[in-house]
């Protein structure tokens, strides 16, 4: 009769301890019970940039270092936000100095650019275009740069622009041809399929070979199996700065 009466009493205790531990391990470790997603505050403030540079590594730019960009934020409502919304995106140039493309005022892919230089603390900028940035070439002696942009229409074709940086000095470089500066780095009105420099000072396109630059045309030459393109040759000239 004694065993009878002790035994649901050793099961009740082993419930109630298992019960009494499982209690304690949900006080111990809440994510147990809910889990949520924890968000870092930005470490952006109205004065300053964090970007990663080429290595990952955190850059700090001081926003009244970056005229362009201090002259946006002051004519927009919500600065904070545009801050939070403004992208960055290093660029690798095997140089002493660090180069980062600013991406802000986006919309519908297209966005305001500005390349910033760091060195030695000293930062310049300029303000590029805007449009849909693709990719950069570096010339031989690393004092010159090609920035190609991309300008979409109803998703069907794509235009492009070529951009010419003095590296040194932060300006914008003409072709020596103006017919050539408007026909590919003013206006986007070809499509670039490719782009090499051939030597300091000079580089080579390959363009479609139309005719006509509107839409239609372009639209066919985009949907061709065979497109037709042109090498063109451009020299840029400092000098005209």
């Amino acid at each position: 009769m004694r065993k009878k009466v002790l035994l649901p009493l050793l099961i009740l205790l082993i419930i109630a301890t298992a019960v009494l531990f499982i209690i304690k391990s949900l006080q111990a470790d809440p994510l147990k019970k809910s889990i949520s997603i924890e968000q870092k505050p930005s470490e952006n403030s109205s004065d300053t940039l964090i970007v990663k540079d080429e290595n990952g590594k955190n850059l700090k730019l001081k926003i009244n270092d970056i005229p362009p960009y201090k002259q946006y934020l002051q004519s927009q409502e919500d600065s904070k936000t545009e801050i939070e919304r403004t992208q960055s995106e290093a660029l690798t140039l095997s140089t002493q100095e660090h180069f980062i493309l600013l991406k802000y005022s986006c919309g519908n892919k297209q966005c305001s650019t500005i390349l910033v230089k760091e060195s030695n603390s000293t930062i310049t900028s300029l303000a590029l275009g805007d449009g849909i940035f693709q990719d950069y070439q570096l010339s031989p002696d690393k004092t010159e740069l090609l920035l190609r942009y991309g300008y979409s229409e109803g998703g069907e074709i794509v235009r492009h622009t070529l951009i010419a940086v003095d590296l040194l000095t932060m300006e914008k470089i003409p072709f020596e041809s103006t017919a050539l500066t408007n026909e590919y780095m003013s206006t986007p009105i070809w499509p670039i399929l490719d782009y090499q420099w051939i030597e300091k000072d000079r580089f080579m396109i390959e363009s479609a070979d139309l005719a006509s630059s509107d839409y239609e045309a372009v639209k066919h030459w985009y949907t061709s199996t065979e497109k037709k393109t042109k090498i063109v040759e451009i020299s840029i000239n400092k000098a005209k700065n």
